[in-house]
């Protein structure tokens, strides 16, 4: 029965670290692919606020780079533990340093357990912060904080990826501004004339080349003279009147849903490795000290002092068999006067 434990275990094991070289070998081309998608990763720079701000690339960039070095180290260790349960080793198995002394082994796997554990609990942590508190990692969208960085930041020389983040929003959800327009009116890119003399940017227009894809680096809009006027009648569909702050929330929430539910499934399948590798370990110790133990058993069995009654009663067994001679049978006269005399009597 031990026996058919260990096989199972062991197949559990190779299974769950299937499923780990698995989703490895999906989070790989999953990170690349979001690194290579310019419009993705130039989109979620709105999404950035604080110190955030400050870094070369958006913070979605380094999260396809996180997830493609995520994906090589989970699939290594798929290989790995696919390996190590092919072989009858708890040392391959547990991948902690084992002392000599096999008392040890079970403290050993304990701290790997609880090591593996807080690191499981620090990654749900995280995820949760990141579920319902993200400005407390410099994540999410406040409209009124992101309305004020348009005002300061688009059309700003350094701002070259803000600006362009913007007129891809407005390009690709048919808005202008975050929550109106008006925030034209009172921006840096309009008080300094830093951009033509424009009420407001050509993506905030009726496009030509919308399906483009690059319509928003170099708008054409329909009709640029009525889009521009600052009578709504006259400006209705040539101008695009809602802000984009839902859209952008929709928009947010898709992508947070997503690398969630990738971030939570990883957790559960790097659990039940866990759980694997440690009723693995626990069979093949068991295993291994069955195996010690029976020898042992025979030996003393052998090397146990016997009994006089055992002695005994093999020595009377043992007893080399007297030699067979006429002379035994042989009756002698004295026998048979006996013999008569008690018959007569």
């Amino acid at each position: 029965m031990s026996r058919i434990s260990l096989v199972v275990s062991k197949t559990l094991l190779a299974f769950c670290n299937f499923l780990l070289l698995g989703s490895g070998c999906t989070l790989v081309p999953g990170g690349l692919l979001i690194i290579l998608d310019p419009e993705r990763v130039l989109l979620s720079r709105l999404m950035s606020s604080g110190t955030l701000t400050a870094l070369s690339h958006s913070l979605l960039y380094y999260l396809g780079l996180g997830l493609a070095v995520l994906g090589f180290i989970l699939a290594g260790t798929g290989v790995l533990g696919c390996w190590a349960s092919c072989l009858h080793s708890y040392c391959m198995l547990a991948l902690v340093i084992i002392r000599k002394r096999k008392s040890n082994f079970l403290f050993n796997i304990f701290q790997y357990f609880a090591l593996i554990m807080l690191v499981l609990i620090g990654e749900c942590a995280v995820y949760t912060i990141a579920w319902a508190w993200p400005q407390c990692l410099g994540l999410g969208l406040i409209p009124q904080e992101l309305a004020k960085s348009l005002q300061r930041n688009y059309g700003v020389g350094g701002q070259e990826q803000f600006t362009a983040a913007v007129d891809l929003a407005q390009t690709l959800f048919k808005c202008c501004g975050v929550l109106s327009a008006n925030e034209y009116d009172t921006s840096v890119w309009r008080l300094q004339s830093l951009g033509p003399p424009l009420a407001v940017p050509l993506t905030c227009c009726r496009l030509e080349n919308l399906k483009s894809s690059n319509a928003y680096l170099d708008p054409n809009p329909v009709n640029n003279t009525l889009c521009q006027l600052s009578r709504k009648d006259l400006q209705q569909g040539f101008r695009h009147v809602p802000g984009c702050s839902q859209h952008l929330e929709q928009w947010y929430k898709e992508q947070y849903i997503i690398f969630l539910a990738v971030g939570l499934l990883v957790v559960l399948i790097e659990f039940a490795v866990l759980l694997c590798t440690v009723l693995a370990c626990a069979k093949l110790f068991t295993s291994k000290q069955t195996k010690e133990a029976k020898p042992k058993t025979e030996h003393e069995m052998t090397a146990m002092p016997k009994s006089p009654m055992a002695i005994a009663s093999t020595s009377n067994f043992q007893r080399a068999p007297l030699p067979y001679s006429n002379n035994v049978y042989t009756l002698t006269n004295s026998f048979r006067q006996n013999y008569k005399l008690m018959d007569k009597a």
